[in-house]
Parts: C-alpha cells; sequence; structure tokens
C-alpha cells in the first residue's frame, strides 16, 4: 500500500502544473415595479436600458474561442421573482432546429440555459431551460451532478422572428433557495445550444480543462431586499384503475387518492410529504434472467424518491427501491398451505404508508437531509378450495426506512459529510443500521483532489449475535488539464452489508486501481475531441486475503466534424482469476482461465432524420473453458417532422461454454457444489414512439419483448482448487424466460405542475424448462401465457399557496 501512495505522490508532483484562475464576469439586474408579458417577445418598454450580458465564447466545439452567434441576455426582478431575456440572434431563423419533446427531455433542437447558483459556493445550482418551442426543462446541481428528475413551477415564453429568437424566464423566488439578506451575490451563467452547427457557448466561459462547471459562472448583482417568501404547495390526486387478468374473468377496479405536500421551513430548507402515494403509472421495470450470483439493480421511477434527493446519494448506502419492495416472506406462502388450499393473492410489493423528506442547504454551507418511510403490513390471501374458507399469511411486517445526513461545503469544491441509514421491523426483532462519512478536498488550483469514504453496517436480529463489517475508499486524483490519473485503494469486508436501504453487489474484497486518462478537447484535424483512459486494477479477497483477479481496462472514444463518434473499448485478463462469489458458498471458489474482451461502437450524427448508434462486442476466454461472447446492439431512430420520432433498440447476447453454479446439496458433512457448463443468450426487441401535439400534450408508446435462455450441456461437481470434475447428472436445470411489457402513455399538463394522465399497461411474464429454438414459436408460447392488463387515469392538481394569497 505504502509503495503505492508513494508513487501517487511522485506523480502528483511530475505532472504538477498551475492553472491560472479563471476570471468572472458581472452583470447587473435592475429593479421593475412589474414583470412584463412572459411571450418570449422583447418588446416591452420595461427591457429598455437594461444591462446587457454578451460577449459569449463557445464550449464546444472550439472550447474558448468567440462565438458565431450573437446573444444577449438581460435581468430584472421585482418583490416576487427574476425575470430574464435572452435574444439569441440568428441570420438564419428558418433552419433553427425546433423538434417538440415532452417536458425534461431534450431532442433535436436549439435551447438556452438559465443556471443559478444562489449562495455562489460553486457546487449547488438550479437549471431552467427553455427550446424555441416552449418546451420547459429544469434540473437540480449538486457539486456538478446533474438531477433532472428536480421539477419547479416557473413562466417561460419563446418566439421566432426575423432576427433569430428569444426566450423570456419569470423564476419565482419561491422556486429557489436562497441566503435571508440584504444584498444577494448570486452565481450565474447563461448557456446556449446552436443545435444545427452543433455550437454550444456560454456568456461566462467554462474552460473543460478545468474541473466543474457551475463553479465557472459569472456574478449577478444588483438584487437587494427581497425575502424568501412562504414556500407552500399542495399536489392532491385522484385515480382510478381497471384491471383485468387473462386467468381472471372479471375486471377489477380500484380508486385511490392521495396528497403531496412541499413546505418551505425557512429560505434553505423545505419538507416534502407524500402521503398515501400512488406508483401504478410509472414505466414497467425492465425484467431480465439474472443467472449471476449478484441481485438486478432498476432504476428509481417514482418522482417522490427521485426528485431533492441528491442529499441522500451518499456512500452508496440509499436504494430508494428497497423502500416498498417485494415483501420479506413473500415466497415461503408455498410452504404455508395446508392440503387443498390455494393462493389466491400475494402481492408484489409492500405498500407504503406515507414519506417524508427534508433537505436544504444554509447560508454557511451545511447541508441537511432527513428522509423518514413507513411500509404497513401486508398478508397474502389463502383459500380453501373445499370449505372456501379464507385466511391470511403476513408477508411483510411493519417496517420503517429513514436516513440523516450533514454535508458541509468547503472551499474550492470541497465537502465532507456524515450520515446514517436505520431500518426497524419491530415484529421481527430486525434493525440495521448503517453509519459513515465521505469527503472531498480539492486544492487550490483545483488540480488535484483527495476522496473517499468510511463506512461501518450493523445488523442485529433477535436470538443471533449482531454483525458489523466495514468499508472504506481513499483515492488521489489530478482532475484538470489534457493529462489525468488516480489511483484508489477499497477494503469491504466480509460482514460488510449495506443492503437493507442500500445497493452493494459484493463485499470481502480489496481493489487497487490506477486510472491514466488523456483527453484533447479542441479540434485537431478530423476531430473534434477524443478522450483516452487506461486502468489497471488488481482485486483480492479481504477473508482470507486471497488473489481473485487482475484486469487492464482500455477506453477511447472519438468525435468526428462530422459529428459521428466511435469509440473501442474492453479488458484484457492476462493470467487465470479466481471467483469466490459464483460457487455461492462460502469458502468454495471458481477458477477461470485468462481472457480478453473487445468492444466497437458507432454513433451517427442525431442531427439527420435518420440516425443510428450500433454496438458489437467479442471475448474468449484462452483455457479449456473456451467462454465465447458475442453480442450485437442495433439502435436506430427515425424523426417523422417536428412532432412524431420512433426508436427501436435490438440487443442479442450468446455465450458458448459459460460456467455456471447449478445448486449444491450437503453430502457426509461436507457441502457438493454443482457446476454446469451452459449455452446462454438473450434477444431484446423495443420499440418506443412519441407523438408531440404542443409543449404540454403528449402521446408516448413502449413496448419491450426479452427473451432469454439457458441450455445446459454437461455437470461438474467443484473441487478445492477451483477446478472441475464432470459427473453423471440428470436434472433438467434449463430455463427459457420471456417478459414481455406495453406502457402508453397520454399526458396533458393543462396547468402549470399539475397534469392529468391516462396510462395503459400490458404485461406477460413466464419461465420454463423447455428450451424454445424459433423466435415466432417462442412468442406464441409467450402469449398463451398468462396477460395483465390495466387501464388508469390520474389527475394530479398543484395548488400555490401564495397565489391563493394573492387573489384572496
Amino acid at each position: 500500500m505504502i509503495k503505492y501512495l508513494l508513487l501517487a505522490l511522485a506523480m502528483l508532483f511530475a505532472f504538477y502544473q498551475p492553472t491560472q484562475a479563471f476570471s468572472k464576469k458581472e452583470i447587473q439586474a435592475k429593479r421593475v415595479n412589474h414583470t412584463p408579458k412572459i411571450d418570449g417577445i422583447l418588446d416591452d418598454a420595461i427591457w429598455k436600458d437594461i444591462p446587457v450580458a454578451n460577449d459569449f465564447v463557445q464550449l464546444d466545439p472550439d472550447n474558448g474561442t468567440p462565438s458565431n452567434f450573437r446573444t444577449e441576455a438581460k435581468f430584472i426582478y421585482t418583490d416576487n421573482s427574476l425575470v430574464v431575456g435572452v435574444m439569441m440572434f440568428d441570420d438564419q431563423p428558418d433552419k433553427i432546429l425546433k423538434e417538440l419533446s415532452k417536458r425534461d427531455d431534450l431532442n433535436n433542437s436549439d435551447f438556452i440555459l438559465l443556471l443559478i447558483d444562489p449562495f455562489n459556493n460553486g457546487l449547488d445550482a438550479f437549471e431552467f431551460i427553455v427550446t424555441p418551442m416552449g418546451v420547459q426543462i429544469d434540473a437540480k446541481v449538486v457539486k456538478n451532478r446533474e438531477d433532472s428528475n428536480w421539477d419547479s413551477v416557473w413562466k417561460s415564453g419563446a418566439h421566432i422572428g426575423k432576427e433569430g429568437w428569444s426566450a423570456e424566464f419569470e423564476i419565482p423566488y419561491s422556486a429557489l433557495r436562497f441566503p435571508n439578506k440584504n444584498v444577494q451575490e448570486w452565481g450565474i451563467n447563461i448557456i446556449r445550444n446552436i443545435q444545427r452547427e452543433k455550437e454550444k457557448v456560454s456568456w461566462n466561459f467554462i474552460d473543460k480543462e478545468e474541473s466543474g462547471w457551475v463553479n465557472q459562472s459569472g456574478v449577478l448583482k444588483g438584487i437587494e431586499n427581497i425575502k424568501p417568501p412562504t414556500r407552500l404547495s399542495f399536489s392532491p390526486y385522484f385515480s382510478v384503475y381497471v384491471d383485468k387478468s387473462s386467468d381472471k374473468s372479471s375486471f377489477e377496479t380500484n380508486y385511490r387518492g392521495g396528497l403531496d405536500l412541499k413546505y418551505g421551513i425557512n429560505e434553505s430548507f423545505t419538507l416534502d410529504m407524500m402521503l398515501i402515494p400512488d406508483f401504478g403509472q410509472i414505466q414497467s421495470d425492465d425484467q431480465i434472467l439474472n443467472l449471476s450470483p449478484y441481485e438486478t439493480k432498476f432504476d428509481e421511477k417514482r418522482q417522490f424518491f427521485t426528485e431533492a434527493t441528491e442529499l441522500f446519494n451518499r456512500g452508496g448506502i440509499f436504494y430508494s427501491k428497497r423502500i416498498g419492495a417485494s415483501p420479506k416472506y413473500r415466497y415461503d406462502v408455498e410452504d404455508q398451505l395446508d392440503e387443498n388450499e390455494i393462493v389466491y393473492d400475494n402481492p408484489i410489493e409492500a405498500k407504503i404508508i406515507n414519506s417524508t423528506k427534508i433537505s436544504g442547504r444554509t447560508s454557511k454551507g451545511l447541508g441537511i437531509g432527513f428522509l423518514n418511510s413507513m411500509i404497513r403490513n401486508t398478508y397474502a390471501d389463502i383459500k380453501d378450495t373445499i370449505t372456501g374458507s379464507k385466511r391470511k399469511y403476513k408477508t411483510q411486517a411493519f417496517a420503517n426506512y429513514n436516513m440523516l445526513v450533514f454535508d458541509q461545503s468547503l472551499r474550492n469544491e470541497s465537502y465532507v459529510s456524515v450520515f446514517n441509514t436505520n431500518v426497524s421491523v419491530p415484529d421481527d426483532d430486525y434493525m440495521a443500521n448503517v453509519s459513515g462519512t465521505e469527503f472531498l478536498l480539492k486544492d487550490k488550483t483545483r488540480m488535484f483532489q483527495v476522496k473517499g469514504k468510511a463506512l461501518l453496517s450493523q445488523r442485529y436480529e433477535k436470538g443471533e449475535d449482531g454483525l458489523i463489517g466495514q468499508h472504506h475508499q481513499v483515492s488521489f486524483e489530478k482532475i484538470n488539464g489534457k493529462f489525468n490519473w488516480s489511483f484508489s485503494n477499497e477494503m469491504i469486508s466480509d460482514n460488510y452489508n449495506p443492503n437493507d436501504m442500500g445497493f452493494l453487489n459484493r463485499n470481502n474484497v480489496i481493489n487497487n486501481n490506477l486510472s491514466l486518462g488523456y483527453h484533447i478537447y479542441k479540434p485537431k484535424g478530423i476531430l473534434l475531441a477524443q478522450h483516452n483512459n487506461l486502468t489497471f486494477s488488481h482485486e483480492t479477497q479481504y477473508n482470507p486475503a486471497r488473489f481473485s483477479r487482475f484486469t487492464v481496462y482500455y477506453n477511447s472514444r472519438f468525435k468526428f466534424k462530422s459529428y459521428n463518434s466511435v469509440g473501442v473499448y474492453g479488458n484484457v485478463r492476462p493470467m487465470h482469476q479466481y471467483d469466490f462469489f459464483e460457487p455461492r458458498v462460502d469458502g468454495m471458489k471458481l477458477r477461470k482461465g485468462s481472457s480478453a474482451f473487445f468492444g466497437l461502437w458507432f454513433s451517427s450524427d442525431y442531427r439527420k432524420e435518420f440516425a443510428f448508434d450500433v454496438e458489437m462486442e467479442y471475448g474468449k476466454r484462452f483455457s479449456t473453458d473456451d467462454l465465447i461472447v458475442f453480442s450485437l446492439s442495433l439502435r436506430p431512430r427515425y424523426r417523422f417532422n417536428d412532432k412524431f420520432t420512433m426508436q427501436y433498440r435490438l440487443n442479442w447476447n450468446r455465450q458458448l461454454d459459460d460456467m455456471g453454479y447449478v445448486n449444491d446439496e450437503q453430502i457426509d458433512g461436507l457441502t457438493t457444489v454443482y457446476i454446469g457448463i451452459r449455452n446462454t443468450a438473450y434477444l431484446e426487441n423495443r420499440l418506443s414512439a412519441n407523438y408531440i401535439f404542443n409543449n404540454k400534450m403528449s402521446l408516448s408508446f413502449r413496448a419491450r419483448h426479452y427473451w432469454a435462455k439457458a441450455e445446459y450441456k454437461d455437470f461438474n461437481t467443484l473441487l478445492d482448487n477451483g477446478r472441475l470434475k464432470a459427473i453423471d447428472y440428470s436434472d433438467n436445470h434449463d430455463i427459457n424466460f420471456n417478459s414481455f411489457n406495453i406502457d402508453m402513455v397520454y399526458s396533458w399538463r393543462f396547468a402549470p405542475g399539475s397534469e392529468l394522465a391516462l396510462v395503459w399497461k400490458n404485461s406477460i411474464s413466464s419461465d420454463d424448462d423447455k428450451i424454445a429454438h424459433r423466435f415466432i414459436n417462442n412468442l406464441k408460447n409467450t402469449f398463451d401465457a398468462t396477460r395483465f392488463n390495466s387501464l388508469s387515469v390520474k389527475l394530479l392538481y398543484y395548488i400555490d399557496y401564495m397565489s391563493l394569497k394573492k387573489k384572496g
């Protein structure tokens, strides 16, 4: 470890070059008595004699050179809001690209982005984006990570004229968090995208060789004597669901209602509450056949758990899908049945009673986050087919989930955090606790940084000793300039487990990584930019300390002046490796030979009506167990016009002679692990289409069919040295798995923050041990399986307290 640290420090001084501090432009905002009409047309008299922010500089493609298009921005404010007007000159206004999209989506279109950093700390900011067709996009930036799930209510207008196009923003102070003081100085920047030229420009220069972009904002001055308003809003909803399963003759109708509440506790902190939630309209998860020893991780799509949760993304100990997940004892019901009993209802999700979160950051840079969720008792319904009597079996006891975070911002965009998660199930006498700290420290030149984390997990269950585990990671990095590097060390003990509320695939490992990167950000020859990365990774088991694998990863990508892009990536493992996880039994290992893996991708220019992406992969293991991997991905898309687009995606993967766990059993007091040699394949077809009526109304369609199979050729027992011994084994472990989903959504944002949604969902899932070899036959068998259809209507209405107050 010491020699690696000395090497890292030597490289730090060898490549140290002080960077020049970038300049910050300043612009004055002028107070006015009333706001102009927010229609995007800058002809109101109020815009005259307002200071102009101009002289925009290229972000892309030629970073640092003056823009080829003139842009002018002006800032005014009232007691209630900040108003920004931007004129974007263009000699060819008829060629402005203006494809429509749903709110918070960006398609093939110009746009103007307003970035506001109210505390001017270079870490946290709000983004407000408008396209020429008036589509709104907003996001929150925390430590240079965008959270596009954050939503706010604000006004905007856009207009295309003879000299180009213009936009107006009215950002109510209730949409922001800012310090309660008489004189405000906000970080500010404006970024314009000219899509047909692929030119992106900013008012304050953003140097791509510098780390971060919020910290490279200018300064907005002149805002005085404004007060943070009362931030209180309600979003009641009412929904109706009509569900039908193909194995049942009747329809099932459900009515649901609830309320989301947001309250600004003060100028810095906001309370969010979700009472009686309804997540029935979110997009279906993409189910897959998982043969690995690791859990499948699905993306969170529930808005409450995606919006304003940036403070909770610390240490990898918060995975919100745990809240309201599959009941703990759902799969134990079948073992509890008496003779003649059947299970006629077994909920796949535990129901959430309510969730609350408080988050924000003080004027001194202290961020505080608190989240609490409760799930109720969940029962499976059991019926006696002879007597008709019914009973319930508890599959999930009441549980409480909470997380507390303190995050202090430091100088030079540095920070330090401490946090804790706790899961409690009183009926089971069970509690899980994870505590930790995370830090990032940059030097004043922002050339180098040190980051790390330290975590402790504890689990307590009645009648058992508590399990305590630890996890630490530290890295030293050069982050600016064309050449950058990092060295990291990570240790995860065998008892560390954050998975009651977090997500971790593997524990009991020690990783050492050295990464080297070389990047060119300015055009050179036929290239606009290129990025090259090389990583050396050495992994061992933590307890007992045994070598696992050594890997060299490489990744290069190039963007051409034609705006086509190409990339190559892969890895090489020059020596055999030991897999301590595939056997699923402590102390066992599976020996695998040396291997190489190669991938190539190409992406065409998305400005054209027809564009596509293609990706191919090939891998091979060099040993008697000659694993061969092929994969192909095709993603064509076609834009019929500025309202209608379609995308298709095909993913195909084939693995020959893969080694995988089958099962294990106790024989004479010893555990025997069976490993199968199998051929696996999956084929995924996905079709999506969007028709955007206007900037408030859209219709989207998404259909996905996933077919996977695993066919076993022969079986072996696993020896102590990790090698295999062939045996006679007659059990059938073949798998043929299908998942089919349709999600069709009509959405109408009929008022700011308010929405009417009509959703149709169709789902089919099937698996058996008979391998289908023809796609058509397999698809027919899939549609013969049980189908579930759901049609729902949901009305959500946004009520703002300040608007009601103004109306008396």
